[in-house]
């Protein structure tokens, strides 16, 4: 019998090698006898030892973050039609859930949701669309109804549609209005002509 230590761990290795398929037979029996009582044990060694294995996933994690890419990128690569059939099955199966999750989900986090769009959109960090609140006093740059009584989905970034660039912040209805006359100064002007000329054939009238 080997004696030293690096002995027993080539006797082991040898050993599991010549016996592999009776060691996984036994392995898998006594899973499957003692299913319930591993399942419990390993409920209550994870409940009690979270902060622990956290701590020690999130090191394992950093310390082999390249390989673990490599591995995953590689993984990918060689199941990619198992991984999307898995994918495929496991969503028609869990459709309902997965619907009532994300919608859950989204309701629960309509400004993170909306920041991200910000951000993706106009490059518009939540700094950044902090900053432009303050500095519009939180109001609408055009009607300046305060953003206080809006629902934060109502509050639209306004930007130039030719050259991309991010204007201020708008309340629904003058985002939506600006969209209509297509930032079109000339039709606006022509509006605002209109609309005092009628107001003051309206106050003649009433005069009168």
């Amino acid at each position: 019998m080997p004696q030293s230590k690096e002995q027993i761990a080539a006797y082991q290795k040898e050993y599991n090698k010549k016996n592999k398929e009776q060691i996984a037979a036994y392995h898998k029996e006594y899973y499957e006898t003692n299913k319930e009582q591993l399942t419990a044990y390993k409920k209550e060694y994870r409940k009690n030892n979270k902060e622990q294995i956290a701590a020690y996933r999130k090191e394992y994690y950093e310390t082999n973050k390249e390989q673990i890419a490599a591995y995953r990128k590689e993984y990918n690569k060689k199941n990619k039609e198992q991984i999307a059939a898995y994918d495929k099955e496991y969503y028609e199966t869990n459709k309902e859930q997965r619907n009532a999750y994300n919608k859950r989900w989204s309701g629960n986090n309509k400004e993170y949701i909306s920041a991200q769009h910000r951000e993706k959109k106009y490059g518009i960090s939540p700094e950044d669309y902090d900053t432009m609140l303050k500095e519009q006093d939180n109001k609408c740059k055009i009607c300046l109804v305060s953003f206080t009584t809006l629902k934060p989905q109502l509050i639209h970034v306004d930007h130039c549609h030719t050259t991309k660039q991010v204007r201020g912040l708008l309340c629904n209805l003058c985002n939506t209005g600006l969209g209509f006359f297509k930032d079109n100064t000339e039709t606006l002007t022509n509006a605002i002509i209109y609309l005092e000329h009628t107001h003051r054939n309206k106050n003649e009238t009433r005069t009168n």
